[in-house]
């Protein structure tokens, strides 16, 4: 058996030439504020960002969260817009606009078509100079942030992180979660939101960063005009002398609640961003545990099937840090899994990191930083980083260089450094499982170590070209030197028989891990060390292999995916271990109240059709799966018939087809045929569905109806709905978050297919919202049936959609598999280019007449996850009930609670 490819530094990126032509513009307006502006000209978008030098860091104990209240209220209401009108303007145009919060900065940020850059940059300048602070408005919004910290609560990854940090950094601000606190948000009014943004928001703590397709002295005049009313002022300084906790001893903290796997997160103090040990132990964290080929992930995933996933990680910030070691594990195996990973570490220090290792971080990274380019959201994000961290948004080059210039023995050092402190344990367990302390303790404790102007591209449509049975779906993009590639196989869940549920998603995981020539564990040390990926992809309708490459490393990508595709050897150890892996995902797959309303929807919805069920399968049918069914289901499903090709990327056409036809000529040219579809039936009723889960700090709904499938016009009203419906301009969340402060998250979701999809309104509220969370969606959908949407809904509408959609298209992986899946399904794969025009052409009477026809009330499909059993007449009541009749009942539940209503 040959071995794996190496990584050499000689086949190593340059990424400096890699990246040339483009440029970082630097410009000062005159109040001090810096501008940054990257042109790039790959695709008609530009991204604005607003960074301000502020986040929970800066705050006092009594107003922690103060500065994520701020960032909410900036977006309720200005001097020249009312609330609700910075999202829909924006919207309007087909943008999207948000913003975040951390612990040393703030930013907000609108993405959009380009042709709109100086409408986008004058709501965030807007936002940023003009804020109301409205009284009443700021009330209902501390509700919403109040539900957003309750669903913090309601995760178990969050609460791990929040305890984490607590007893760290407890006593300090990095100990508290930006959210803040209910204690301390409570109290936040008007007032202290104005008082504090006057101190803080101003021309000495604010830079901007525009990326995208723009003139950057045009961009850099209209920035001098929209920020000319911001003052000056005085950037300050991260709090210093803060007195972290003496953590002389390991610590333990655990947190019960109703999930069935472990989820933890092991850590030890690390230092600030800027000290240079960060680049260091940044990349020994990565070598040690990122990536399947990686040797903890290795030992404690597929070797000793200890747990289900594991990886390591550094966060930094400009006063602490945190090395960290995520797992989530089977709670048999907890201590077994914390001592191997000990062992495992301990082993690193004693025989020190390989070099393979090293160089196949040092490749990742660079990979990265060229993705990170691909997007101008994604871009500008990393101009704002890396100036609100180092003082230069270019700074990422030396980051790099200081990564690369790491050896081995320097990243061993910095591993034993690390673990010379006193680790922290955070978890969260099953209520059921007892926790032996003095064992986890003891499992922990580590022995005493030894120790340029861009180019001008052209955005070239997408072409289809027939070889024989092969259909290959081309664009080439020179922008970046990398290769998106989709093989896209008809078939996927939709076609699989009772007795093999779950072998589609099987398949998918199982097919890279081995072949011929090639164990699992050296396909996955060539793709890290080229910072590749090669992966199999599952779905409802469809299966296949994706890959994303530099386009230099095709040699190198060839012969691999070759065998990958043509000869899958599904070893029996790696079926084992993926098989396990997979039982243990349906046995937690409910342990997030979301997941479960999700799945209680699908299966109340769709019945015995395919799309009711999981994706993983059962337990009984995944048990049942051998290694020869999923060599009979490839042999029977991969064959050219069923088969589209799809690619994205800088390549020579003709040389690349003559390249994909030599692999995909020698699959099987005809295949078992698609069986006979299961017939989707349209309920005759209201079906209502709840589960009780407790403790659970948010209640959370699914409400429903069946959908249109590809061959219905009306799937494009549809989707205009959803869009009328959707974001921080749309209906649901101007009413129900906005104007009744019910909820932190409501959205509608809708989806097509081959078969019929649907159309759900999704809503998470405190426990004694839910009958008016459910009675509030009831009135939007009646105010749908009724009247059509006004001109101006329907123009924000569809800007929206369409820009949404232009936003998603920046990725050639999103092209690739957007251009093969329409000509998969029959809709050509220049739908894509002409999508657009068809949503441009629907109506408001079209819209209407869709809902009218798909979103029938006494049809509807209703889930629900509570934290106390409620009757399905009791829910049936608030769907059903006039609006002026039903009231917010906390918890109560049952008949006598339903008779009480009825003397109302």
């Amino acid at each position: 058996m040959p071995n794996a490819f190496v990584f050499t530094p000689e086949l190593r990126l340059d990424v400096n030439n890699l990246c040339r032509g483009i440029m970082i513009e630097r410009y000062t307006l005159k109040n001090g504020i810096p501008l940054f502006i990257v042109e790039t000209h790959a695709s008609p978008v530009v991204s604005i960002q607003a960074w301000v030098c502020r986040g929970s860091a800066y705050e006092t104990e009594k107003l922690a969260g103060i500065s994520h209240f701020l960032e909410h209220a900036l977006f309720k209401g200005t001097k020249r817009r009312k609330v609700g009108e910075i999202a829909l303007e924006l919207e309007s145009r087909g943008g999207e606009v948000n913003a975040f919060t951390s612990f040393e900065e703030t930013a907000y940020y609108t993405t959009l078509a380009s042709r709109y850059f100086e409408e986008g940059l004058d709501v965030i300048a807007d936002a940023l100079q003009n804020p109301l602070f409205d009284e009443e408005e700021m009330l209902r919004e501390r509700e919403v942030i109040l539900e957003e910290i309750k669903r913090a609560q309601d995760s178990p990854s969050k609460m791990v992180s929040t305890n984490l940090w607590k007893t760290s950094f407890g006593g300090t601000p990095y100990g508290r979660p930006v959210l803040g606190f209910v204690e301390t948000v409570s109290k936040i009014n008007h007032k202290t939101l104005r008082e504090y943004f006057e101190r803080n928001y101003h021309a000495g703590t604010t830079s901007l960063f525009v990326v995208g397709d723009v003139d950057s002295r045009k961009v850099a005049a209209i920035a001098e005009k929209k920020f000319a009313k911001m003052r000056k002022g005085k950037k300050g300084s991260l709090p210093s002398h803060l007195k972290f906790p003496n953590l002389t001893t390991p610590r333990i903290i655990s947190m019960d609640r109703d999930v069935k796997e472990c989820h933890l997160q092991l850590a030890v103090r690390s230092p600030e961003i800027t000290h240079p040990l960060v680049p260091v132990a940044d990349l020994m964290c990565s070598a040690v545990a990122q990536g399947e080929g990686s040797r903890l992930y290795q030992r404690l995933v597929k070797e000793t099937h200890l747990a289900l996933e594991v990886h390591m990680g550094m966060v930094a910030t400009g006063r602490c840090g945190l090395a960290t070691i995520a797992m989530v594990v089977p709670p048999e195996n907890l201590e077994a899994a914390l001592r191997e990973c000990r062992k495992v570490l301990e082993e690193t220090v004693a025989s020190g990191l390989e070099e393979r290792e090293i160089e196949r971080v040092k490749s990742s990274l660079e990979a990265e930083i060229v993705e990170g380019k691909e997007t101008v959201d994604g871009y500008a994000r990393r101009l704002g980083y890396y100036f609100i961290q180092f003082g230069d948004p270019d700074y990422e080059k030396k980051y790099l260089d200081a990564v690369l210039a790491v050896n081995r023995e320097q990243a061993t050092e910095a591993l034993s450094t690390i673990l010379g402190q006193k680790p922290v344990l955070s978890l969260v367990h099953p209520s059921s499982q007892k926790l032996d302390k003095k064992a986890l303790i003891q499992a922990i404790t580590p022995k005493k170590l030894a120790a340029r102007k861009p180019k001008q591209t052209h955005r070239l449509p997408p072409e289809k070209t027939t070889k024989g049975s092969l259909c290959v779906i081309t664009k080439k993009v020179e922008t970046l030197p990398v290769i998106s590639l989709r093989l896209i196989f008809l078939g996927g869940t939709r076609e699989e028989q009772a007795s093999q549920y779950g072998i589609t998603h099987l398949c998918q995981r199982m097919w890279t891990a081995g072949t011929p020539s090639y164990n699992a564990l050296q396909i996955s040390h060539t793709l890290d060390s080229l910072g590749a990926s090669l992966y199999g992809f599952s779905g409802k309708n469809t299966f296949g292999i994706s890959a994303e490459f530099l386009s230099k490393h095709w040699p190198i990508v060839k012969p691999l995916l070759t065998e990958i595709l043509l000869e899958p050897t599904f070893p029996e150890k790696e079926m084992e271990t993926e098989k396990n892996l997979t039982l243990r995902e349906i046995l937690s797959e409910r342990d997030t109240p979301g997941q479960v309303c999700h799945l209680n929807f699908l299966g109340s919805i769709y019945h015995n059709h395919p799309y009711g069920r999981s994706s993983l399968g059962s337990q009984e049918s995944v048990e049942g799966l051998k290694t020869e069914d999923l060599r009979q289901f490839v042999r029977q499903n991969a064959h050219q018939k069923r088969l589209v090709v799809s690619t994205v990327g800088n390549f020579e056409k003709d040389y690349w087809i003559e390249e994909l036809a030599g692999i995909i000529g020698r699959l099987p040219a005809t295949g078992k045929a698609a069986p006979g579809g299961t017939p989707i039936l349209e309920p005759k009723d209201i079906q209502i569905v709840v589960e009780k889960k407790a403790p659970l700090f948010q209640s959370h709904i699914l409400i429903g109806f069946l959908g249109a499938s590809f061959q219905d016009r009306e799937r494009y009203a549809l989707k205009l709905l959803s869009s009328a419906l959707a974001g921080q301009g749309g209906r649901l969340f101007l009413e129900l978050r906005d104007k009744q402060s019910l909820a932190y998250t409501v959205s509608p979701m809708n989806n097509d297919g081959p078969d019929r999809g649907l159309f759900a309104f999704y809503i998470g509220c405190s426990p004694e919202k839910w009958e008016k969370s459910i009675r509030g969606i009831r009135t939007e959908i009646d105010k749908l049936l009724q009247a059509p949407m006004s001109a101006k809904e329907l123009a924000r509408a569809k800007e929206y959609w369409i820009g949404r959609f232009e936003l998603e298209m920046q990725r050639y992986s999103a092209q690739a598999m957007l251009f093969g899946l329409d000509e998969a399904y029959g809709q050509g794969y220049r739908h894509a280019l002409e999508v657009a025009d068809i949503m441009k052409a629907v109506t408001a009477q079209e819209i209407q007449a869709a809902a009218q026809k798909y979103l029938r009330p006494d049809r509807a499909t209703i889930s629900m996850v509570h934290n106390q059993d409620v009757e399905s007449e009791i829910v049936r009541y608030a769907w059903e009930a006039p609006a002026t009749i039903v009231r917010p009942s906390g918890n109560r539940s049952g008949v006598a609670e339903k008779k009480k209503r009825a003397e109302i």
